[in-house]
C-alpha cells in the first residue's frame, strides 16, 4: 500500500480503459486508506474535523470544511465509485438514436387515453362520412343534374380549399412542437454552461486561492449548487424526502447544520450556495496582506482575480435564472388551444371531402394521418417540462454527478501538484516539438498571394 494518500485514488482505476475498479476493491482498499491516514490528521477521526457556523453571513470565515484534507477525499471517492468520468458519453446511455423512440412511447403511454379519444372522435366522423358520401352518390346517379349532383361537385371542388387549411394547420402543429422542443434544447444548452461554468470556476478556485481551507469549501459549494439547482427544478429541497440533502451530508459535501440552515432559509437553495461562495471569495481577499490568494497585493494581477471569479458567478446565477425560468413559464395555453382547434377542424372538413372523393378509404386515411400528428402533439407536450424524471429528460443526475467529479478531479490534481510541476519543468528530450500537420504552409501562402 502507497504512503501518498492519491494512491488510494488512482489504485482502483484501470488505466487503459478509464473504468473503477469493482465496488468490493474500492470499500476494501478505501477502508485500509482510511484506517492509515485516520491517525495522521492530529490524531483525530476526520469525521470531527471543524464546526458549522450558525448563519450564513459568519458562515464562510468559520464554517470547517466538514471533512477536510484527505478524509474528505477519501469520502468523495467513495461516491464515485459508480462511474468513471475520464470520457464524456451521451446524454442518453444508449445513444441518440433511440431518443425518438423513447420520446414516442413515453408519451403514448402517459397521454394514452387523450391521443386514444382525439383519434376516435375523428375516426367516427370520418365514418359517418363516408357513409353519408355513399348515400349522396346513390341519390345523385338516381337524378342526374340534381341537388345531390351539384352537392358532389361542389364538395369535391373544395380540395384546393382543405389543402389551404390543411397548410395552415400544419404549420400551428410545427409551430407548437418546435417551441417544446426549443425549450428542452435550451434547457440543456442552460446545463452545459453550467458544468462549464462550474469547472471554470473550480480551475480559478485551486489555482488561485492559496488558503486550504477555503478553497476545499468553496470546491464543495459549487458542487452543492448543482444538486440544489437540480432540486429546485424539481420543485423540491434539499432536505425533503427523496432530496440529495442527506447523501450530500453522508459524502461529506454538506454539514447536517449547514443543511438544516439551508433548508430553514426562505430562498432558492442555489442562490444560498451562490451567496456562500461570495461570502469565501471575500474572506479570502479578507486574509491580511493578500495572502489569501496566490498572488499578493504588491503584484497588479491582485486586483483582478476578484472579478474573474465574479464574472464567473455572476454567469452560474443567470443560469440558473433562465432555468428557472423555463420551468415556470410553461407553454402558453394559446398553443395548445389553437391546435387542437385546427386539428379537429382540419379532419372535420377532411372528413367530408375525401369521403365523397375516396369514399370508404376516407376512414383509413383520416385514422393514420391523425394518428401520425397526435403522435406530435403529445411527444411536444412531453417536451415541455425538461427538468423531470422521464427518460426523455435532460438528465440532470449525470450531470450533477459529472460536475461533482472534475470538481474532485481538480481537487485531487492541485493537490497532487503533478499539473504546477510540469508548467515549471516540463519539457520533452530534444530541442522542440515536430510539427506532423498535414496542412500544407504553401497552399497558405498561395491563398494569401491570391488575394
Amino acid at each position: 500500500m502507497s504512503n501518498d494518500p492519491q494512491a488510494c485514488v488512482v489504485d482502483d482505476f484501470d488505466d487503459n480503459i478509464g473504468v473503477p475498479a469493482k465496488a468490493s476493491n474500492v470499500s476494501r482498499q478505501t477502508s485500509q486508506c482510511e484506517s492509515e491516514y485516520s491517525t495522521t490528521l492530529n490524531g483525530t477521526t476526520t469525521a470531527n474535523i471543524g464546526t458549522a457556523a450558525t448563519n450564513l453571513s459568519s458562515a464562510a470565515p468559520k464554517l470547517s470544511s466538514g471533512r477536510t484534507g484527505f478524509g474528505r477525499s477519501i469520502s468523495w471517492f467513495n461516491s464515485r465509485a459508480n462511474g468513471s468520468q475520464r470520457n464524456i458519453g451521451y446524454d442518453d446511455e444508449n445513444g441518440k438514436s433511440e431518443f425518438f423512440l423513447l420520446l414516442l412511447f413515453q408519451s403514448v403511454g402517459d397521454s394514452g387515453a387523450f391521443l386514444g379519444g382525439c383519434i376516435l372522435i375523428v375516426l367516427v366522423w370520418s365514418i359517418i362520412c363516408a357513409w353519408g358520401s355513399q348515400w349522396l352518390h346513390e341519390l345523385a346517379d338516381s337524378n342526374p343534374g340534381g341537388a345531390a349532383e351539384r352537392w358532389v361537385e361542389d364538395i369535391e371542388n373544395c380540395k384546393n380549399a382543405l389543402s389551404i387549411v390543411g397548410t395552415l394547420f400544419v404549420f400551428t402543429l410545427v409551430f407548437r412542437f418546435n417551441a417544446c422542443y426549443d425549450r428542452w434544447w435550451e434547457s440543456r444548452i442552460f446545463w452545459g454552461d453550467i458544468i462549464s461554468k462550474s469547472i471554470e470556476l473550480g480551475t480559478m478556485n485551486r489555482n488561485w486561492i492559496t488558503d486550504g481551507d477555503l478553497a476545499d469549501r468553496m470546491s464543495r459549494f459549487i458542487v452543492v449548487f448543482s444538486y440544489a439547482s437540480k432540486a429546485i427544478l424539481r420543485g423540491k429541497s434539499l432536505n425533503e424526502d427523496g432530496g440529495e440533502g442527506p447523501a450530500l451530508v453522508k459524502r461529506g459535501l454538506l454539514t447536517q447544520e449547514e443543511l438544516d440552515d439551508m433548508h430553514d432559509n426562505p430562498c432558492w437553495q442555489p442562490h444560498y450556495c451562490i451567496q456562500m461562495i461570495r461570502e469565501i471569495l471575500v474572506e479570502a481577499h479578507s486574509v491580511p496582506g493578500g495572502k489569501g490568494l496566490k498572488f499578493d497585493e504588491s503584484n497588479k494581477v491582485h486586483g483582478q482575480l476578484f472579478r474573474c471569479f465574479d464574472n464567473t458567478i455572476k454567469d452560474l446565477n443567470l443560469l440558473i435564472g433562465c432555468c428557472i425560468r423555463v420551468r415556470a413559464s410553461g407553454l402558453p395555453a394559446s398553443y395548445d388551444a389553437i391546435v387542437m382547434m385546427s386539428f379537429f377542424a382540419f379532419f372535420a372538413i377532411a372528413a367530408v371531402v375525401w369521403g365523397v372523393g375516396v369514399g370508404w378509404m376516407a376512414p383509413i386515411i383520416i385514422f393514420t394521418s391523425s394518428l401520425v400528428i397526435m403522435f406530435l402533439i403529445v411527444m411536444g407536450t412531453k417536451l415541455v417540462d425538461p427538468f423531470g424524471h422521464d427518460k426523455v429528460d435532460i438528465p440532470l443526475e449525470a450531470f450533477c454527478d459529472t460536475i461533482e467529479s472534475q470538481i474532485y478531479a481538480i481537487d485531487q490534481r492541485s493537490k497532487k501538484g503533478t499539473v504546477s510541476r510540469f508548467a515549471r519543468f516540463s519539457n520533452p528530450k530534444g530541442k522542440g516539438w515536430k510539427c506532423e500537420s498535414r496542412s500544407s504552409r504553401r497552399t497558405i501562402s498561395r491563398n494569401l498571394t491570391a488575394r
